[in-house]
């Protein structure tokens, strides 16, 4: 078995993984990051096609707020971030349900969230808001926005994540949401020209099965995916950056990593948090037909009560025959693994049912769907992590690093309330790889 020794490996080449492997090189460290995919940037995806005047996202997509971590990115890099329309209304079979912008509705319930959080004990979102005296409507649109927005089960996230999540976004004006003309993956791609000697740092199609390990020591095994061979990269220090699906898998699954020894306060602290599903699907038409129907020329977001692709979003400001659907958590139960076919078809009968439209029609305007099944891709698993009612220490935990040996990082380990978003990947990624800089220090 070929074997080499540097003094950090990296593992995943998402912007967690890609930010450590740029400050510990810029600090002169040795370092290599292996990704399993022939790729960079995780979970961010983005796909381009000829006939569309925008990149597709099949991955992350909305800059929520003017975070540091994005924002240095768009300024040095020049790209071009515009704003998003946010106005949103609840459709169901093409009729609009209420007059108010529909986010007003579930904004009102969620301030009430973070004063029943900050007074009280930590519950579930759905004890919370069986609690209250809301309307069906208001209590099934703030369930709904919950569950999409979080990827996560009303009846297992707790309020305290929530609110904290809350806070957070209120100091970077968290209320505003942004895209990336150029393409999300700018932002990966920004990273990865800030590292010199760039071919020898970064190896993709590396697939990391196994690290054995004690303290000040580290081997990791490493398959390539294009020779099938397998070499071991020694280290003291290791950053792991893979998604929480990833920790959660079985060590028997394909892309999981088996620790020897396991780390057991870490795994249980990553066990102890929950991991949504998503499912979207980006779907391009001859026309933008929903613009013809009153009251949506000029809408953002369509949400409802269907059952498997329940939201909906415009590209507004840009005008375009592009729709995004949106399933997740309970939603996406049962589109996610599905084959290709029934995704599409039930994204279709979704649609059509809110905007009031035949199925048929919308099929012959239809032009292209695009999708990643995160679910069943076994270097993700899922869509991002989430904090069941009971757990807001995991998170530290996790972050915690392993006898100065192991160091967790990715949107997961988050602590400072930006979990489930890229720049709190990027921020995980600068605090693992500043704890590995201080541990070499001493």
């Amino acid at each position: 078995m070929y074997s080499e020794s540097v003094d950090v490996v990296v593992v995943g080449a998402g912007v967690a993984g890609l930010v450590a492997l740029r400050d510990l090189s810029q600090a002169g460290l040795s370092v290599v990051c292996v990704e399993a995919r022939d790729r960079i940037g995780g979970r961010i995806l983005t796909v381009r096609d000829a006939l569309s005047p925008m990149p597709f996202e099949l991955g992350a997509e909305f800059v929520h707020g003017r975070s540091p971590e994005i924002w240095d990115v768009v300024q040095a890099a020049g790209l071009r971030a515009y704003d998003c329309v946010e106005h949103a209304v609840h459709l169901e079979h093409g009729k609009v349900q209420t007059r108010a912008d529909a986010w007003d509705l579930v904004d009102r319930i969620l301030s009430d969230m973070q004063r029943a959080a900050r007074d009280g004990p930590d519950r579930s979102f759905s004890e919370f808001i069986a609690a209250r005296r809301y309307s069906e409507q208001a209590k099934a649109l703030a369930s709904s926005y919950v569950e999409g927005f979080n990827a996560a089960h009303p009846d297992i996230i707790g309020i305290a994540s929530l609110a904290g999540d809350a806070r957070a976004a209120e100091r970077i004006d968290g209320d505003r949401s942004f895209r990336i003309a150029e393409g999300y993956d700018a932002v990966p791609a920004h990273f990865v020209r800030q590292i010199d000697s760039l071919e020898h740092k970064l190896r993709l199609n590396s697939v990391v099965e196994k690290i054995i390990w004690k303290r000040g020591q580290a081997k990791a095994h490493v398959r390539s995916l294009l020779t099938r061979g397998v070499s071991e990269l020694r280290s003291p220090r290791v950053v792991i950056t893979i998604p929480l699906g990833v920790l959660h898998a079985d060590r028997s699954s394909h892309g999981a990593i088996v620790f020897e020894p396991e780390p057991a306060a870490t795994l249980h602290a990553a066990r102890r948090l929950a991991f949504g599903q998503v499912l979207r699907i980006v779907v391009r038409f001859r026309e933008a037909f929903w613009e013809k129907q009153k009251g949506l020329a000029d809408v953002g977001f369509l949400l409802s009560s269907e059952h498997f692709f329940p939201t909906w979003w415009t590209t507004l400001p840009i005008h375009a025959p592009i729709l995004v659907g949106w399933s997740a958590a309970s939603h996406s139960d049962g589109v996610a693994g599905e084959l290709r076919q029934t995704i599409v078809s039930r994204a279709i009968e979704s649609l059509a049912s809110i905007t009031g439209t035949s199925a048929n029609k919308i099929g012959n305007l239809l032009d292209a769907a695009h999708f990643h099944d995160w679910s069943t891709d076994p270097y993700a698993r899922g869509a991002y992590s989430y904090v069941p009612a009971g757990a807001m220490d995991a998170r530290r935990k996790l972050a915690k690093p392993v006898d100065d040996t192991l160091y967790f990082a990715g949107e997961a380990t988050n602590t400072s309330g930006f979990s489930a978003t890229v720049h709190g990947a990027i921020e995980s990624g600068k605090r693992a790889a500043a704890q590995v800089l201080e541990a070499v220090a001493r």
